[in-house]
């Protein structure tokens, strides 16, 4: 049997954070900005951990809203490593974010993907997550000079 457990990271897990590097793709963490981060209360980071390795996560922010509904979420990534997809570890680290943010008073959780992203789609449709199917179209701008 194996110890696996789903929750926030704080910032005394940095230990548990910095692996990732190497486990899930180059350039995916560094120890400055994973300090900073985690020392943010703003930012999430909530992960499935087995025998103390991350094997899935999502992260993403609190968004401070202006009126008197309450805040969101914005979810920026969610991943689990190949060998455990398919084992229910997303739908349970997103079932985990819904609870928390209930106990925090977030009353909204958004993320974006492709709709070509089958799987993605099917995970965030089987934990009730809906789509409006609208035509957004999203815009960046990564030219700040």
């Amino acid at each position: 049997m194996t110890n696996r457990c789903f929750r926030k990271l704080t910032l005394t897990d940095l230990p548990l954070l910095l692996p990732m590097e190497e486990d899930f793709r180059s350039n995916f963490v560094c120890l400055k900005n994973a300090k900073l981060f985690l020392s943010n209360a703003s930012n999430w980071f909530f992960a499935c951990i087995e025998d103390e390795r991350i094997i899935g996560f999502a992260y993403g922010y609190v968004l401070n809203r202006l009126n008197d509904v309450g805040n969101m979420l914005y979810i920026h990534e969610i991943g689990v490593l190949p060998e455990f997809q398919g084992q229910g570890i997303g739908k349970q680290i997103l079932n985990g974010i819904k609870s928390l943010c209930k106990v925090h008073g977030i009353y909204k959780i958004f993320l974006i993907t492709k709709k070509s992203n089958i799987a993605a789609c099917y995970l965030y449709e089987s934990v009730g997550g809906k789509s409006d199917r609208s035509d957004d179209v999203l815009y960046y701008f990564d030219d700040l000079g």
